[in-house]
């Protein structure tokens, strides 16, 4: 079932088993999990609404400082379905690595091996759509310490607000509550649960949710600062006993470098597939035993072809209609900074692409056709792990929203390991490119910023609840469970200690799946304290 919250009386009191906070990949997939499940009720509260809008979205204003980042409020969408709205629908998976203690990177290593993450692939796929592809014969470690690897994708790509809504209206157990942004946490006088959520809304009403479990699944930002913010009876926030939470947050460094191909090479290189600006690309990533050996984080590389006309203001301009009309990239109202956004074509961009249209149609024919003729560079798409630091994170200010609650600062910063993983592990890939376009590393094109001002973020945001078993480095144990809490829980990539170098959304998933496996079996226990 599917309520609108601005319609609930205010002072009312809705009551369920478990609450889950935010109605994105994360804390939809709890729900379709617990779904039909005899006897437990489901209260999912998202603030936003079934489509996005701009008001909504306005909660999420945020300042930045340190390292150049986009806007914070473009990075995650508050909206039924969340940043499915906006993903791409890249499924990979962590490696086996990432879950690892590497004494070379800080506060690394989960409580738990990828292992755990198994028994939850089935279902993932199923809940992503995601489109497994065969490894091909080729893929695996090459000589300078590189592997080509297969990228799984979900496609037809799944956006959860539009596949799953009929599902959420039919449940018997699932009531959604949109429009309803909880501002605070009640904490009983003991400091050890969760008696109820408090919501407000745009309208002016303002309701409660109790429950005897409660799940936070509103994303590595959010998370934190509803934590935070609820310090009637902590002080410090919830769960922030140790000065943890919003800390060691992560992003995905991004960064682009193009190499011109030389004289007479256009007609090689088939391993690389797609065209650059584009969701098709082949990846290149570093070897388990290169970051081992070398001490680096986490690297790939996506690679693709440029062809005639890509690096033209009607290109971009051409981009940005396309994003703009053709579903389901339209969906999103931030598509990965293409700009644009739902029905709002540019008249500039239709003028712009109108006054070359040669470029304009060569640059398409890149795109669409992929003619070796019109090979003209590759572009490198570097993506980079960050490592897990403190002084990474999210902390209160004292400026509020329009709902009350205090707005965020996102201290966001580079470290050396980042740029050495980035320098070698692009000199790396360039090896393995020179392999097959021999003389193509020495052909770097000047159309980017180096580092650090040409990176950018990925929209991953990871590790500001990161779990460990022990409560001093860390804000969850390894069932997800707030440390010194009794009944709240928290899913997502916030609770990631390290996250890889690809997207987490896979990740997201098996974690959520594995907590309301969780939660489940502790009800049914009996072990869940009382609602309220």
């Amino acid at each position: 079932m599917i309520y609108d919250g601005r319609n609930i009386p205010d002072g009312a009191t809705i009551e369920a088993d478990i609450c889950v906070v935010g109605a994105g990949p994360a804390g939809m997939s709890m729900a379709l999990q617990l779904m039909d499940e005899p006897g437990v009720q489901v209260a999912l509260i998202e603030s936003g609404g079934l489509e996005w809008d701009q008001r909504t979205q306005g909660l999420s204003d945020a300042e930045v400082k340190g390292q150049k980042y986009y806007p914070v409020t473009e990075t995650h969408l508050r909206v039924f379905g969340g940043s499915s709205l906006s993903y791409g629908g890249v499924m990979t998976e962590l490696g086996e690595i990432d879950f690892l203690e590497r004494p070379w990177v800080p506060e690394s290593g989960w409580p738990f091996t990828k292992d755990a993450l198994e028994p939850y692939q089935k279902r993932a796929d199923e809940i992503l759509g995601v489109n497994r592809i065969d490894p091909e014969d080729d893929v695996g470690d090459n000589p300078g310490g590189t592997k080509w690897e297969t990228v799984p994708l979900s496609r037809p790509l799944v956006r959860f607000g539009k596949k799953y809504r009929e599902t959420i209206e039919s449940s018997s157990n699932v009531k959604a509550l949109l429009h309803s942004t909880v501002t605070k946490l009640e904490v009983d006088p003991d400091a050890s649960r969760i008696t109820g959520a408090v919501v407000k809304t745009f309208e002016g009403n303002s309701y409660r949710v109790t429950a005897r479990l409660f799940v936070l699944a509103g994303g590595g930002i959010e998370i934190p600062r509803l934590l935070l913010a609820s310090n009637d009876v902590m002080p410090a926030g919830i769960g922030n006993a140790f000065d943890n939470v919003g800390r060691y947050f992560q992003e995905h460094p991004r960064i682009i470098d193009c190499y011109e191909l030389p004289e007479g090479s256009r007609d090689l290189a088939d391993r690389i597939a797609g065209a650059a600006g584009t969701l098709e690309f082949s990846r290149l990533a570093l070897t388990d035993a290169t970051m081992r050996d070398e001490q680096l984080l986490n690297y790939l590389a996506n690679v693709a072809f440029g062809f005639v006309g890509q690096h033209s203001e009607q290109w971009y301009a051409t981009r940005r209609i396309g994003v703009t009309v053709k579903d389901p990239w339209r969906d999103s109202p931030y598509f990965q900074g293409i700009g644009g956004g739902r029905s709002k074509v540019r008249w500039s961009d239709v003028k712009t692409a109108l006054i070359r249209p040669d470029l304009t149609a060569l640059s398409l024919a890149g795109v669409l056709l992929r003619p070796r003729s019109l090979r003209r560079w590759v572009e490198i798409i570097s993506g980079v792990e960050q490592a897990p630091h403190r002084h990474n994170r999210v902390v209160l200010t004292t400026e509020r929203d329009e709902l009350g609650m205090p707005r965020i600062e996102l201290q966001w910063s580079l470290d050396d390991l980042e740029k050495r993983t980035y320098e070698r592990g692009r000199d790396l890939v360039l090896e393995e490119l020179d392999r097959l376009i021999p003389g193509l590393s020495g052909n770097r094109m000047p159309v980017h910023e180096t580092w650090p001002d040409g990176v950018v973020g990925t929209w991953h945001h990871a590790g500001t609840t990161r779990m460990n078993n022990d409560p001093k480095l860390g804000v969850v144990d390894s069932d997800s469970k707030v440390h010194g809490m009794d009944n709240l829980y928290v899913t997502g990539s916030s609770v990631m200690p390290t996250s890889g170098a690809t997207a987490p959304t896979y990740t997201i998933v098996g974690l959520a799946l594995r907590l309301a496996d969780h939660v489940k079996q502790r009800l049914a226990r009996g072990e869940a304290p009382a609602a309220g």
